[in-house]
């Protein structure tokens, strides 16, 4: 399988290592409209994000599995957006916020720290990186509109 990092995080060194499963899922959004006869006409909305699924182990014969835990737990709880890298160097372009985060103890020791534990995170698509650059965006797509005069926006009334 691939090598990848999320963020900081090595969800794959090897192929002894995992994942040992990627999904990704897509989506489209259509409205429906109806007619007074006929069947409802579709109109795009536009697409979803994406998600994208990993299964993966961690064990101790490569890494802390209890630390590399917590590190995915922590990227869990801080619902921050972390770039996706694989091992080639390539980045997919795309930052993912943690959406699901599923964990398995597969094997611990006589005292109870874990030597086995296998996890699937999904991860959703987050292409805005900041408040301020979404506010950005929407200033410049209303400012042409602001600027209008009177005299050349047909819909105002004198």
């Amino acid at each position: 399988m691939i090598a990848l990092h999320f963020g900081s995080i090595p969800m794959g060194l090897s192929s002894l290592t995992g994942p040992i499963g990627h999904g990704i899922s897509r989506q489209n959004t259509f409205a429906q409209y109806d007619v007074t006869r006929g069947k409802p006409v579709l109109h795009e909305v536009g697409e979803e994000l994406d998600t994208q699924s990993f299964d993966f182990f961690f064990s101790e014969e490569f890494c802390n599995p209890r630390a590399e835990l917590n590190k995915l737990e922590l990227a869990f709880a801080m619902k921050t957006p972390l770039p996706l890298m694989f091992a080639a160097g390539g980045f997919t372009g795309h930052r993912y916020v943690v959406d699901a985060l599923d964990i398995t103890v597969q094997k611990t020791n006589r005292s109870g720290g874990i030597v086995r534990v296998e996890a699937t995170i999904t991860l959703l698509e987050a292409p805005i990186t900041s408040l301020l650059g979404l506010l950005t965006s929407i200033a410049r797509a209303v400012a042409p509109a602001l600027t209008r005069s009177a005299s050349t926006n047909p819909n105002v009334r004198r």
